[in-house]
C-alpha cells in the first residue's frame, strides 16, 4: 500500500509558469484525506520550497537541494544537511575553471543562493539572487551544492568534459538541458527519501514518486511506485511504471486514480 507520495516540483507538480494548478492542489488534498502525505523532492532550496509547499498543501517534510537537505516544514527546522566541504568545493571550482573556460558558476548554502554575472539569462520570478564576482570567494564553510553552465554547452557535454575528473570528488546531477550540479558524495533524491522513510517509519516500496528530469532517476529507481509525466526526459519514460499527463495539463492530479487503484488491488 502507498503511504507517501513524493513529487518533483519544476516540470512535474508546477506548470511552465512555476504555478501549482487548482487540480493539482485538489489532488494533494485528496491524498491527504486518504491518509497519504505528499512531499516535495526538488533541487530548490528550503526558502522557495516552504512557499510552494504552503500553497500546495505539501508536507510535513521536504527534500531540498537534490537530497542534500531534509527539512521539517512544520517546525521550520533543518533535519539533515549534507555539505560539500570547503576544500572539496574549491577544488571542484578549480577544475571547472580549467576544463571549461567561460563557465559561469553558482552556489547554494541552505537558504542562500548566489551566482556569477550572467548565470541566469533572464530574471527568475520570486527569486532574488545576489550576483558575485567569483564563486570561490563565497564558499565559506562549504556548499550545499555547486552549479555550472556554459553558453552553447549542453548538460551532457559538460558532464562528458568534467565527469571523469570530478567523480572522485562529488556526485554530478543533471537537472536541466544546459547546467550540471555537484553535491557531496552519496547525496541524491533517493538518499533524501531514505532519510524521510526513516523519520516516518515506512519502507521505500511504500512510496510513490513522480519526476520529469534525470535528477529524479535515483528516486524512481528506489521507490515501489515510480511515476513520471508525459513531458519527462526519455530515460524516465523508459523507467516509470506509469506515465501521467503533461505537467502543463495538471498531470500530477492523475496520481489520485493511480493510488486508488493500488488500494483496491
Amino acid at each position: 500500500m502507498i503511504r507517501l507520495v513524493v513529487t518533483d516540483l519544476d516540470g512535474t507538480l508546477l506548470d511552465a509558469n512555476g504555478q501549482v494548478s487548482r487540480e493539482n492542489m485538489d489532488a494533494v488534498a485528496t491524498l491527504a484525506e486518504m491518509g497519504i502525505p505528499t512531499i516535495a523532492a526538488t533541487a530548490r532550496s528550503p526558502r522557495s520550497v516552504r512557499r510552494i509547499s504552503a500553497a500546495a498543501g505539501l508536507g510535513p517534510l521536504a527534500i531540498c537541494a537534490n537530497g542534500a537537505v531534509v527539512y521539517d516544514l512544520e517546525g521550520s527546522t533543518v533535519l539533515t544537511h549534507q555539505l560539500i566541504p570547503a576544500p572539496v568545493a574549491e577544488e571542484v571550482i578549480g577544475v571547472v575553471r580549467e576544463r571549461v573556460p567561460g563557465a559561469i558558476l553558482a552556489g547554494e548554502l541552505l537558504e542562500e543562493f548566489f551566482a556569477e554575472p550572467g548565470f541566469f539569462s533572464r530574471p527568475i520570478p520570486g527569486l532574488d539572487v545576489p550576483e558575485i564576482n567569483a564563486l570561490e570567494e563565497h564558499i565559506g564553510p562549504g556548499a550545499t551544492k555547486l552549479i555550472a553552465r556554459r553558453s552553447g554547452f549542453s548538460s551532457e557535454h559538460l558532464r562528458d568534459i568534467l565527469g571523469e575528473r570530478l567523480a572522485p570528488l562529488v556526485d554530478i546531477t543533471v537537472s536541466g538541458p544546459d547546467w550540471i550540479e555537484f553535491a557531496k558524495h552519496g547525496v541524491s533524491k533517493a538518499s533524501g527519501i531514505l532519510e524521510v522513510c526513516r523519520i516516518l517509519q515506512i519502507e521505500p516500496d511504500q512510496v510513490a514518486a513522480v519526476g520529469d528530469q534525470r535528477n529524479d532517476l535515483s528516486m524512481l529507481r528506489l521507490v515501489g511506485h515510480p511515476l513520471t509525466v508525459a513531458n519527462a526526459h526519455p530515460e524516465l519514460l523508459d523507467l516509470a511504471g506509469e506515465v501521467l499527463p503533461h505537467h502543463d495539463h495538471s498531470g500530477f492530479a492523475a496520481i489520485v486514480d493511480y493510488v486508488a487503484a493500488q488500494k483496491v488491488g
